[in-house]
């Protein structure tokens, strides 16, 4: 387990907690451009709209299903 956690796109400085407000990752990243610069929010963002989680641990076993 790693003490860094993910909470938010930083490509367009924006927080999950932000980004929740949005119905789906489809649409979040069709308002607001999150997850299309590096991409390594993506897994993250999906997993938080499955779940509702608005921060995770940055090796958490479920991004392997939300690639």
């Amino acid at each position: 387990m790693c003490d860094e956690t993910v909470n938010r796109c930083e490509c367009i400085n924006k927080t999950f907690e932000q980004l929740k407000a949005f119905p789906d990752f489809e649409t979040a990243q069709a308002k607001t451009s999150c997850g299309l610069e590096c991409e390594g929010c993506v897994p993250y963002l999906k997993l938080m709209f499955a779940t509702g989680e608005t921060a995770f641990e940055i090796d958490d076993a479920r991004l392997s299903g939300f690639q």
